[in-house]
């Protein structure tokens, strides 16, 4: 079952086109993660996809319902960006209030089941104004799942969260997952990514650039560090012109793409002897920098 499926979808601005043609499908069960710098048009997809403005052009669906069909979007939780509550309420206040709006609850113990599964059944009754960040981003979850959605869509779900929050979250997600929900995310922090989800969309300038599974994108290219006597590194690089090499530092190239075999082979027979040649699968964090990074980017940002 696709539970998110986008057809050239398109928003501009006036002149600005913040999503530009958007292709995506998404498969229930999964924890999908939606990456890209800012600006890349994340946040706008995910308003569109929860009905919040309309697409200048193209098509969607959300559980198998064409947009803006309100069916589809009524087994959808959300929490875009920082969630906002009464802070003079109590947690379990907000959460009640907020069921009274929309769709009942499928049961009646709802709000202190989403308080249990977010770890936050022991502080429901202080007032919001003395949680903290990482508290309402939990309590902004607890409000996601207060209707057991078929789809959760998050943004920046772990901002404010310390080290073992987000460990935690990323079980809970997991757990979801498991459970048949299917959870669309989005997040800066890659290497939680990569731990929880089972498939990635990288976009960049309004533009899905990648999508895969998230073990084949972050293995995708695999390169070859060589370390040498800082004295033979230039001579290492010209035995090995025309390949894509690049310096990281005065003892070391990494040759992209290489099979270690054949660069040892080839330094060998010059008389050109590494001290190391080690091949390396730079994972997620460089699979997306490579993708949303331009050539230009890169030139600045190099050290002079």
């Amino acid at each position: 079952m696709r539970v998110i499926r986008c057809e050239g979808l398109t928003k501009r601005y006036g002149s600005t086109v913040a999503v530009d043609g958007l292709d995506l499908a998404v498969d229930a069960g999964q924890v999908f993660g939606f990456l890209g710098p800012n600006g890349s048009g994340k946040t706008t997809t995910m308003r569109m996809l929860l009905g919040l403005i309309a697409p200048t052009a193209g098509r969607a669906w959300v559980n198998e319902r064409r947009l803006p069909d309100p069916d589809g979007l009524s087994r959808v939780g959300a929490m875009i960006e920082e969630p906002a509550f009464y802070p003079w309420m109590t947690g379990r206040r907000n959460l009640k209030v907020l069921a009274l709006h929309g769709p009942p609850p499928a049961r009646p113990d709802a709000v202190g089941a989403a308080l249990e599964r977010v770890g936050l059944s022991a502080v429901a009754g202080r007032k919001v104004k003395a949680y903290s960040q990482g508290m309402r981003q939990r309590l902004g979850l607890a409000a996601a799942l207060l209707r057991d959605p078929a789809l959760l869509v998050l943004d920046e779900p772990t901002n404010g969260m310390d080290p073992a929050g987000i460990r935690e979250f990323r079980a809970l997600l997991r757990a979801l997952a498991d459970d048949g929900m299917t959870v669309f995310v989005s997040s800066h922090l890659l290497a939680e990514v990569e731990q929880v989800c089972d498939r990635v969309a990288v976009m960049n300038r309004g533009r899905l650039v990648e999508q895969g599974r998230v073990a084949g994108l972050a293995a995708a290219r695999q390169r070859v560090r060589v370390v040498l006597d800082a004295a033979d590194r230039d001579a290492a690089r010209g035995l090995l012109a025309g390949r894509p090499v690049r310096t990281d530092g005065p003892r070391t190239l990494l040759v992209e793409g290489a099979d270690g075999r054949e660069i040892n082979a080839i330094l060998g027979r010059a008389g050109v002897w590494a001290r190391q040649i080690r091949v390396e699968h730079p994972g997620l964090e460089e699979a997306f920098l490579r993708l949303t990074v331009t050539e230009e980017e890169t030139d600045a940002t190099a050290p002079r």
